[in-house]
């Protein structure tokens, strides 16, 4: 029988863990939080951590003393960039030195480091957001940098060596808040999710970013999504409870497109593959995390997804392609109380060690856990 094992607790931030990253190695984990700060984690032994060499005590949802595991290490903490919240954070997909941060302060700090030294530097701090920003991500290259916002924006950063940034595009097709961004895994497209109900998907021409799809049938908004690793499919996660798959089919062209906006050129159509329904979660659902199939996988196997919300549950699913290009999302575990009575913010699997699951959530901490048949 599948199940969720846990692993490891990190314990050291002093309010709610917003979200959590890991580098391209997978082996250092970054953490932000409503603390203003953010922090950088690594198992003492990662060889044996993640060859299931490890030794945990039962969690603790409750306990004042609660500490991290002593397999685990807070390597750094950052507390100097931000005056409010830390939103959101993620190394940078190339250089595992590299990383971003973004605060309702607005701003978005970029921060690198020496190699063979575990203190980052704050090289740049990027300004243009009129409030809250919620949201960052890398492309797949790490030439640029997506962050979101509040005030209804998307913005395209390009990083040119050394600290040095330049905007190269402002995005405002969406009508509310956007919550998430993420970046297609191959191609230069990038997914904006939003308090509007809808998920845009971003293409570039020229130098020119349109907005060149939206996708509608979530009946709320629309929290986080995730490509699968191929990126033939997009998964996003909505405040009406349920879990879409997506899958690109023939271009657009909406009738009606002229008058939808100055960059909206619909060329792209999107499809409904897939819904979880809304009785399998209680409640709203913040995170989802879609990670590769096994090298050995079956056929049409198509990964795990992740999600965590508002219910206090992770829940993984096993996705697989099925007959008349749908795909079928099944149910393998559900761990009721992963954090406690608290929401929980963030799930992420990492990207070099399967089946290894982080999460955040309001009680302060983040936990390691895997994923075991």
């Amino acid at each position: 029988m599948t199940q969720l094992k846990l692993a490891a607790e990190l314990v050291g931030h002093e309010d709610r863990v917003w979200q959590v990253s890991w580098d391209a190695s997978g082996t250092r984990l970054a953490s932000c939080s409503s603390d203003k700060s953010a922090r950088i984690w690594a198992p003492i032994s990662p060889d044996k951590f993640f060859s299931g060499d490890y030794v945990t005590s039962p969690m603790d949802v409750d306990g004042e003393d609660r500490r991290t595991s002593p397999s685990w290490q807070c390597v750094e903490t950052i507390d100097n960039a931000h005056k409010r919240t830390v939103r959101a954070v993620a190394f940078e997909p190339t250089r595992s030195r590299a990383l971003a941060t973004a605060s309702f302060d607005g701003t978005t700090a970029i921060w690198d480091r020496e190699p063979g030294s575990d203190a980052h530097e704050c090289v740049a701090t990027l300004e243009g957001h009129e409030n809250e920003a919620k949201s960052l991500a890398w492309s797949p290259g790490g030439q640029l940098l997506a962050t979101c916002g509040r005030d209804k924006s998307v913005w395209i950063w390009e990083a040119n060596g050394e600290g040095d940034f330049d905007c190269i595009s402002v995005l405002m097709e969406h009508a509310q808040d956007v919550k998430l961004v993420a970046w297609h895994p191959r191609d230069d497209l990038l997914a904006s999710f939003s308090y509007d109900n809808t998920i845009r998907i971003w293409k570039e021409d020229d130098d020119d970013w349109y907005s060149a799809a939206t996708i509608g049938g979530h009946q709320s908004t629309v929290w986080a999504g995730d490509f699968s690793a191929d990126g033939r499919y997009l998964a996003s996660v909505s405040d009406d409870r349920t879990v879409r798959v997506w899958a690109q089919r023939a271009s657009g062209g909406e009738e009606g497109a002229a008058s939808a906006g100055f960059y909206y050129r619909p060329d792209l159509a999107y499809e409904c593959v897939a819904v979880v329904p809304d009785s399998v979660h209680a409640r709203a659902i913040y995170s989802v995390s879609w990670c590769a199939p096994a090298a050995d996988a079956a056929p049409g196997a198509l990964g795990y997804l992740a999600t965590g919300g508002g219910d206090n549950t992770v829940r993984v699913f096993r996705a697989t392609e099925a007959a008349g290009g749908s795909v079928d999302v099944a149910l393998e575990v559900a761990q009721a109380d992963a954090h406690g009575l608290s929401d929980i913010n963030c799930v992420k699997w990492n990207p070099v060690h399967p089946g290894w699951l982080a999460t955040c959530g309001d009680d302060g901490v983040i936990r390691i856990w895997h994923l075991e048949p």
